[in-house]
């Protein structure tokens, strides 16, 4: 038996893979690119066995053949893409057709497989204007109120996923997954704006001064590697009443960034950062610049899941990690 990841090559499904390989796992990575040479170079060190395969996460035919020759039976339909609003205004169209359409055939793919459980990934960004009216986000009681249209896509993913597995009895679990750091993040072109810990980073590699913003925005970041551990966790969670998870630290974890540019700073001598009010002399993009509420995880956490790092704990654990895998 087999785990599949479309998308496998992105941020985030390259630390699936991981994770998964880590425990012995068989791993099918299905994406329109290559995996990363040094992400081979490290899978293969780890006990599992990888198998990686150029597929449009469209073609539901081909899917459904991957799927079949290499006993597929869990998946995780990640590929995505994750659009701003440039993107948004110019190509509607092609957000929409990879996010919702896309996902749509790998479940139908799924089923012909006979694949007995999916995580969906749906987003924190179903919210959207929720974030600014709500103290604390849960996944019953909070409106969803998406606004761009890739969140608008992620909640009409989740709907679906939870729509089609009753009419198709698959066994089908939502995570929406907040905002994600940390390694394996890198330009693939499909995600608008990358994490300003990644840009940090990148600065700090070429010696650069960086210019955060002040204030700095509240964020329930979440670590990649408990965002893998949190995804894996669903996959294995037996029956669950609840089939909509939030997957995030829980934490307001905004200004403490600025430990992560400080930490930079000791581990790169060329490296400097400030902050600054002024959108013109800020060099750190954030996506948000309004105080926003936070993702309650107690329905996850019930289930016997909590995120495992610190701020300060991933943020040596991402240092470690770039390290020895350069920022491109």
């Amino acid at each position: 038996m087999a785990v599949m990841i479309t998308g496998g090559t992105g941020f985030v499904g390259l630390n699936l893979a991981e994770a998964l390989l880590a425990r012995g796992e068989r791993v099918v990575i299905a994406a329109l690119d290559d995996v990363p040479r040094e992400a081979l170079a490290m899978f293969a060190r780890l006990p599992g066995q990888l198998t990686a395969t150029r597929c449009d996460a469209r073609d539901e035919a081909t899917l459904t053949g991957i799927m079949r020759t290499h006993a597929v039976d869990r998946l995780f339909p990640f590929a995505a893409i994750t659009s701003g609003a440039r993107r948004e205004a110019a190509a509607p169209e092609a957000v929409i057709e990879v996010n919702l359409l896309g996902f749509i055939a790998q479940l139908r793919a799924a089923r012909a497989a006979g694949v007995r459980r999916v995580v969906a990934p749906a987003s924190g960004a179903v919210y959207g204007d929720s974030f600014y009216r709500h103290a604390l986000l849960d996944e019953t009681a909070t409106p969803c109120i998406p606004t761009g249209i890739y969140g608008v896509t992620k909640y009409a993913v989740e709907r679906s996923a939870l729509r089609l597995a009753a009419l198709w009895d698959m066994d089908i679990v939502v995570a929406r997954i907040g905002s994600v750091f940390g390694p394996w993040e890198r330009d693939t072109g499909l995600r608008d704006l990358l994490t300003p810990h990644w840009a940090l980073a990148r600065a700090a590699r070429l010696g650069e001064h960086a210019v955060l913003p002040t204030p700095i925005p509240d964020y329930a970041w979440i670590y990649a590697r408990d965002a893998g551990a949190g995804l894996l966790h669903l996959l294995d969670l037996p029956n669950p009443a609840d089939r909509v998870f939030n997957l995030c630290s829980g934490r307001n974890w905004g200004d403490v960034i600025t430990h992560w540019a400080d930490l930079l700073a000791t581990r790169h001598p060329g490296f400097t950062w400030s902050q600054a009010a002024s959108p013109a002399d800020i060099t750190i993009p954030f996506s948000e610049s309004r105080p926003r509420g936070r993702m309650d995880i107690a329905r996850i956490q019930s289930t016997g899941w909590t995120p495992r790092f610190t701020p300060e704990a991933a943020y040596t654990d991402y240092a470690d990690w770039l390290g020895t895998h350069p920022i491109a």
